[in-house]
């Protein structure tokens, strides 16, 4: 059974877009390339639930390796940031 949590980021990603990511980086003072967007937005689509079941040990590797270094750094951080948070 989905949690709340877990209902409202589904219903969340499918209104996100690669544009979406873009304004929240900007906002954030945080510089990604339109490479890294595409990226971020492909995995939060395509493997939202693996990060909320905590099966993201590859799928962290996979970004590291496929993303800038700064875009994964400031990704990471964001991800474990709002884990903590809503996940709990």
């Amino acid at each position: 059974m989905m949690t709340m949590n877990e209902y409202l980021i589904k219903e969340f990603l499918k209104k996100l877009t690669v544009n979406d990511i873009k304004k929240y980086a900007i906002e954030k003072n945080i510089f990604i390339t339109d490479t890294d967007a595409i990226i971020l937005y492909t995995y939060a689509k395509n493997h939202y639930q693996d990060f909320l079941k905590g099966n993201d040990e590859l799928l962290i590797k996979e970004l590291k390796n496929k993303l800038s270094s700064n875009a994964f750094k400031e990704a990471y951080k964001l991800y474990l940031q709002y884990k903590i948070k809503y996940l709990k």
